[in-house]
C-alpha cells in the first residue's frame, strides 16, 4: 500500500525544498467510498508525528488537506489507485527513513454518505515501511 521512495519537492519554485512526498495505493477490500470514509489519517516520519494541517492527500491532481479529508463526499479514491501524500517540511537527508501511516475508516455502510458526526465505529489500520530518498 505504501510506496518505497520519498521525494524532496520545491513546490513554490524558490529553490528551497518545502515538501516531502510519497505514494500510497488504495488496497482496502471495499474501496467504493468517498474520501470522507477515512475518518482520520496519521503519518509519522522517522518517529516524528506530522500535524494534519501540514499534510495534503493528492488524488488525480486534486489537493485535499488531511485536516479536511473526513469532510470530502464528492471525491472517491478507487481500488488500486495511486495517491500522493505531501508533507509540508524542510528537505530530508539521503538514506532510509521510517514512514508510518495510520487509517481510521468508518464502518458506516451507506456508501454515498459520510458519517460526519462519527456515530459509527471505525476500523484502524497501520502501515509501516522503510523508504529511500529518491536521487
Amino acid at each position: 500500500m505504501l510506496g518505497s521512495t520519498l521525494h524532496n519537492e520545491d513546490l513554490d519554485g524558490d529553490g528551497v525544498v518545502d515538501h516531502v512526498r510519497f505514494s500510497i495505493r488504495n488496497q482496502f477490500l471495499h474501496p467504493n467510498h468517498p474520501l470522507g470514509w477515512i475518518r482520520k489519517l496519521t503519518v509519522s516520519l522517522d518517529g516524528e508525528a506530522i500535524a494534519p494541517a501540514d499534510m495534503f492527500f493528492v488524488v488525480r491532481g486534486q489537493w485535499i488537506s488531511v485536516a479536511h479529508l473526513p469532510t470530502i463526499t464528492d471525491i472517491w479514491w478507487q481500488m488500486r489507485e495511486m495517491a500522493e501524500l505531501y508533507i509540508k517540511r524542510q528537505a530530508i537527508e539521503a538514506g532510509s527513513h521510517k514512514v508510518a501511516v495510520g487509517f481510521d475508516v468508518s464502518m458506516y455502510g451507506h456508501t454515498p454518505s459520510v458519517d460526519r458526526d462519527n456515530q459509527y465505529p471505525t476500523i484502524h489500520e497501520d502501515l509501516t515501511t522503510e523508504m529511500e530518498l529518491s536521487k
